[in-house]
């Protein structure tokens, strides 16, 4: 019997995956045999206030019918893995809330004395399985069926494993395992975010960066995982809805946590194994490689004149055509690779690697003493090189080529992010880290232009191939016209680095690194 009113949280860890087209029959018809299942109806109607005060808390609460008996469970997501949650389960008499059950959780204070009403519902059917393997229990559940927020609705098709009993590892293997046997794509919505999203009119839109809560008390294992936990989310969440529409904004935002994982490989590299570090970087940057086609296309047509602001020739109408069908192809490449293999096991193993990866065990003196000392010990060397590196290659941005004015771009990208993972781990000038992630803000707005600029000009000679005349004509006209101002973006753009030069970083350094710094700073000064 469940507790009336549990005093603790109850953590469950677990792995979520979406099904792909016959997984369902391919694991019932060998690792999990349809007829040897227990199979349940479950209905459930998750409840909120009129402002969702517990989606915003990371809560999800709900009703729960399982045959004639009710649970009612409320589960919490807060700084924890991306594969845990807390929860706390009560049996209850019928399908209405009990209050009472909810006293001593974390809830009550996102409710206040604000009314619960129900919001969405899931209705599944269930089929369970328990995988035995020595001390190691699994708990696999097949779920199908429909999540409904009034007039609108969304089907499930999902597995989930729950370890019972057993090390974390155990779950990944058994994922893996699976893996080679069905199309499956590790997921880290849950169905209460997803009931949300059809709750507000979101089902399709892109999944954008959460802030990552980094304090000065946590450790450098701590921080790294929070970081990569969340890009991973945005990953695999806008490459789920991806496939649902061509939406430019998801694949932009799938692009950003592509970005935001691969930066905190290169800031936290100090303490990560190389051979882990080396299979993430390696395909992430395969998978970015997939999705650059289609981003650059987007780019292009979005900044490109529209018909009513131009005299319409049929060179130009020609040429649109040929973007829209090169665009069209880029996007079907990136399709294919999501839809892939590589993509399903590249999402697995870097999940597993931040959860339980090797690098959690390096015996190195340098490296335990990153991972377990405290973030900020890590974070200002990180960053204090960063931004040496930016400022000593910005004196001559003028005269750099495009080549390595891209690669500056990627140098104050890096930063930036840095700035914005670390900005919580020292909260002692809050105004200065302001004015810092701000110059390096409109920075990157400027070098992101200039890319855009450089990239038009591949476009286009792309979309024309070998064709001349009209269309050729037309394609040199529009490029001509994305890219007339960029004397005065180089300009601003220059401008924007003195800028950026005169702000101090926010950040305070070891004191065994401190006279060493400014040695190296009083150099650049007067370099």
């Amino acid at each position: 019997m469940l507790a009336r009113i549990p005093a603790t949280a109850a953590q469950e860890l677990e792995l979520k995956f979406q099904l792909g087209v016959g997984a369902l029959e391919a694991l019932q018809g060998e690792a999990f045999p349809a007829d040897q299942a227990k199979v349940s109806q479950l209905h459930a109607v998750y409840f909120d206030t009129p402002s969702l005060a517990l989606r915003d808390g990371a809560f999800s609460l709900r009703v729960r019918r399982k045959g004639s008996a009710y649970i009612q469970t409320l589960k919490h997501r807060a700084s924890g893995g991306i594969f845990e949650r807390d929860e706390w389960e009560t049996q209850v008499p019928g399908p209405d809330l009990d209050l009472a059950a909810l006293a001593g959780t974390p809830a009550v204070a996102a409710i206040g004395a604000a009314p619960l009403a129900p919001v969405f519902s899931v209705e599944v059917e269930r089929r369970v399985h328990l995988w035995v393997r020595g001390d190691i229990r699994i708990e696999v559940s097949l779920d199908t069926g429909l999540i409904v927020a009034g007039d609108r609705q969304e089907p499930v098709a999902e597995m989930e494993l729950e370890l019972l009993s057993g090390p974390p590892q155990a779950l990944f293997d058994l994922a893996r395992e699976l893996l080679g046997k069905a199309p499956l794509t590790l997921a880290f919505e849950s169905k209460a975010e997803r009931g949300y999203r059809l709750v507000g009119h979101d089902g399709v839109a892109a999944l954008k960066a959460q802030n990552t809560a980094i304090i000065p008390t946590i450790t450098g294992a701590e921080a790294f995982q929070r970081i990569a936990r969340d890009a991973l989310v945005q990953i695999a969440g806008n490459a789920r809805l991806l496939q649902r529409a061509h939406n430019p904004d998801v694949l932009h935002q799938m692009r950003v946590g592509l970005r935001r994982f691969r930066a905190a490989l290169s800031v936290f590299r100090g303490m990560l194994d190389p051979e882990g570090l080396n299979a993430a970087r390696s395909e992430t940057r395969w998978l970015a490689g997939e999705l650059a086609d289609a981003r650059d296309f987007d780019v292009f047509l979005q900044r490109a004149a529209t018909p009513d602001e131009i005299d319409e020739s049929a060179g130009r109408a020609a040429f649109f055509r040929a973007l829209r069908i090169a665009q069209a192809e880029a996007y079907e490449h990136a399709l294919a690779a999501v839809r892939s293999d590589r993509f399903r096991t590249l999402l697995l193993m870097l999940g597993e690697w931040v959860e339980v990866g090797g690098w959690q065990r390096l015996a190195n003196d340098r490296q335990r003493a990153l991972r377990e000392g405290p973030v900020a010990a890590l974070a200002a060397p990180v960053m204090d090189r960063l931004d040496q590196r930016l400022r000593r290659r910005s004196h001559k941005f003028r005269e750099i080529d495009v080549e390595a004015r891209h690669d500056l771009r990627k140098l104050a990208k890096k930063l930036r992010y840095a700035a914005a993972f670390f900005g919580g781990a020292f909260p002692e000038h809050p105004k200065r880290r302001a004015r810092f992630i701000a110059a390096l803000r409109t920075l990157q707005d400027h070098l992101g232009e200039l890319n855009d600029m450089a990239v038009a000009r591949a476009i286009a000679l792309r979309a024309v191939g070998r064709r001349s005349g009209d269309l050729a004509f037309a394609a040199g006209l529009e490029v001509g016209r994305l890219t007339r101002d960029e004397d005065d973006v180089i300009d601003a753009a220059s401008d924007a680095f003195k800028a950026y030069r005169k702000v101090r970083p926010f950040w305070s350094l070891p004191d065994d690194r401190k006279r060493d710094v400014n040695l190296s700073r009083s150099t650049l000064q007067s370099a």
